[in-house]
């Protein structure tokens, strides 16, 4: 337990994610739970570990927080004595994940994100999990009672490999679902999102709204009235559709949700919904990273804008950090194996649902009984997280092309089991020798 503990030393694998390392930091630097301690940044990029690491350092100065910095090429070096270890890596980069794309594309498979589901989110499990689990195993042997704290995706696969094949404490948390429960207060509902109140269930990157309240009424029977009133079903048309054929509302948006459905990203229909997110051709994305870039050099070189990360990033870590320290409960959406939390889909997949955290740990909260073709959905992604994760772990070819005949977009290959060879020699360099 970390009852009375006021020093705490945080392991950042991946660090080469700099302003998300960056924004993460800066939450550990205006917790009052997080008195001192030491931030050890891990990236195989020595250049880009260079920068990250003149920047944390400036904006701890600014904090004026008693904590020191240290960078590594290997996380092995400094896992010692670690209390929390986050996971903010990308096997292979930003690069790879553009490959994956345009391998897919080839092969008739279009995706708006890649990451999480299709043979995109699939090539990417293989080459992330056997990751994930080395560093897990290491943390057995070097800090046992150290908690991994997962942001890497897909978010799902990686939560399941910790739980299920190490010993380590772990959750994984995303902030698509709150994000989504904020824009239904304050665009769709117009109310402060502190008034509205929810309860969520699903997979990761596609959880459903069970329930939802403003000052403790039920205002689930006025949403798509509400969303049309708006016009946010015109900003979210899929989420929308979704809503109207399942009956729950999903999160976190179209253009990760539309993904989970294939029929949304054949080119007759992207063209015909002129949806916003269609196959992803990374110009949004590219921006977003400009954006972050600018803002990191801003505090690297001169060393201003210190506060847009002191404010709070909106990431949750720290809720679960201080809850675990001083037992003041946080809920919050985590990635967590099933044992009857979401009732109708089968127990040992990967779900994403409220979790109370204090003193003793994560109490995953029962969700009620999903609608029966929901439930289904779960299931069969969950399943098919399964046969990805051993896949990874094995190297076994024919469970990685059933987890692809199993996903939904391998609807739209032209032949799958070419696809996935195809995926896999390209990635050969950063995936396990038993691939080869």
């Amino acid at each position: 337990m970390l009852t009375g503990q006021t020093k705490f030393k945080f392991v950042f694998i991946g660090a080469g994610s700099s302003t998300f390392t960056m924004s993460l930091v800066g939450d550990i630097l205006k917790e009052p739970a997080l008195v001192e301690g030491h931030l050890a940044l891990v990236d195989l990029d020595v250049s880009l570990l260079d920068e990250v690491c003149t920047a944390v350092g400036n904006l701890v100065a600014f904090a004026g927080r008693s904590f020191s910095v240290s960078k590594h090429v290997d996380f092995r070096e400094c896992l010692e004595g670690a209390d929390f270890v986050f996971l903010t890596y990308a096997t292979g980069g930003y690069a790879r994940w553009k490959s994956d794309i345009t391998i897919c594309t080839t092969h008739g498979v279009s995706q708006s994100v890649g990451d999480t589901i299709g043979p995109g989110g699939l090539i990417r499990t293989l080459r992330t999990i056997p990751v994930a689990v080395d560093i897990a195993r290491e943390m057995e042997k070097r800090c046992p009672e150290a908690w991994i704290i997962n942001y890497t995706n897909p978010e799902g696969a990686v939560c399941l490999a910790l739980q299920k094949y190490t010993a380590i404490r772990s959750f994984g948390l995303c902030h698509g679902t709150p994000d989504m429960a904020r824009w239904l207060a304050e665009k769709v509902f117009k109310v402060d999102p502190l008034r509205f109140h929810f309860r969520a269930g699903g997979v990761n990157h596609l959880t459903w709204f069970t329930e939802m309240s403003i000052d403790g009424k039920n205002v689930y029977p006025q949403l798509m009235d509400q969303l049309a009133a708006s016009g946010m079903n015109a900003k979210e048309p899929v989420s929308t559709a979704l809503y109207g054929v399942f009956g729950l509302f999903p999160a976190p948006g179209d253009r990760h949700v539309q993904e989970f459905f294939p029929f949304f990203m054949k080119e007759r229909v992207l063209a015909d919904m002129d949806l916003t997110w269609k196959n992803n051709d990374f110009v949004v994305v590219d921006g977003w990273r400009e954006r972050s870039r600018a803002l990191f050099d801003e505090i690297r070189i001169k060393q201003t804008g210190f506060d847009k990360f002191i404010a709070g990033s909106g990431e949750t870590a720290t809720h679960f950090m201080r809850a675990l320290i001083t037992g003041e409960p946080a809920l919050e959406m985590v990635n967590v194996i099933n044992r009857g939390y979401l009732e109708g889909v089968s127990d040992g997949i990967i779900v994403e649902v409220p979790t109370f955290v204090e003193l003793f740990g994560l109490h995953p909260q029962t969700i009620s009984t999903l609608p029966a073709g929901i439930a289904a959905k779960c299931d069969a992604l969950g399943r098919e997280y399964v046969l990805a994760v051993e896949a990874a772990l094995t190297g076994d070819f024919n469970l990685a092309l059933q987890a692809l005949y199993l996903d939904p977009l391998g609807a739209n290959c032209d032949y799958p089991e070419q696809l996935l060879k195809d995926l896999v020699k390209a990635n050969l360099d950063v995936l396990p020798a038993y691939w080869a």
